[in-house]
């Protein structure tokens, strides 16, 4: 089973997003939105995913995630986008393609 980490801003908010990966057959989880920590767990045990929902905080989702590609064992792990409004997702997908 595929090991997927969920960053998300509001817990109570990612419940849906879990449960959807969850039934989607995933082994899902969010990671912690205590940056140090996070980056720690994901540099120790890569998921085969990361997650990020840019419903909230979509400037802080893109720093995760242009930070994630600094770290060598998480720089090829694949990043997912999903919510947000359009512009800002594109402006990230431009960053992060």
């Amino acid at each position: 089973m595929k090991r997927i980490r969920l960053l998300h801003w509001k817990a109570a908010e990612a419940d849906g997003r879990l449960r959807h990966l969850r039934s989607a057959g995933f082994h899902a989880s969010m990671v912690p939105t205590e940056m140090p920590a996070a980056f720690k767990q994901l540099r120790e045990s890569p998921p085969s995913a990361v997650v990020i929902d840019l419903s909230r905080l979509p400037s802080a989702g893109r720093d995760v995630a242009l930070s994630l590609r600094t770290y060598k064992s998480t720089r090829h792990l694949p990043l997912v986008f999903v919510g947000g409004e359009p512009e800002k997702v594109a402006r990230i997908k431009q960053l992060l393609p």
